[in-house]
């Protein structure tokens, strides 16, 4: 028998390292979804435009008040109908009805 080819039964085996945690390929697939999440959270935000704010006057409803009789009372062009005034008022404030209510604060814009 050749000594090279017997074992020596009193070598030390050596031991494998055993891995805890994540490895590398998993830490790059992490980190990549992870940017990619942020990136399309981040573009969702900041996407949509800022709401120009309407300019005109901020009036406090009052009971008895109506859109009527607000756009008579605010309306400063005297070429404009009172019922355009009417639309402009509901589209600068997200009305869809023209069902107002005391203490709601509406803002009425300015006409040219």
């Amino acid at each position: 028998m050749n000594s090279l080819t017997v074992r020596n039964r009193f070598e030390k085996k050596e031991e494998r390292r055993v891995r805890f945690g994540i490895t590398r390929g998993q830490a790059l697939l992490f980190l990549i979804t992870f940017t990619l999440f942020f990136y399309l959270l981040t573009e969702l935000v900041f996407a949509s435009s800022p709401m120009e704010e309407p300019q005109g006057i901020e009036v406090i409803v009052q009971s008895g008040d109506s859109l009527w009789s607000l756009a008579v009372q605010y309306n400063t062009d005297q070429h404009m109908d009172v019922r355009d005034y009417i639309i402009e008022i509901k589209d600068a404030n997200g009305l869809e009805s023209n069902r107002i209510y005391p203490g709601q604060t509406l803002i009425l814009p300015d006409t040219p």
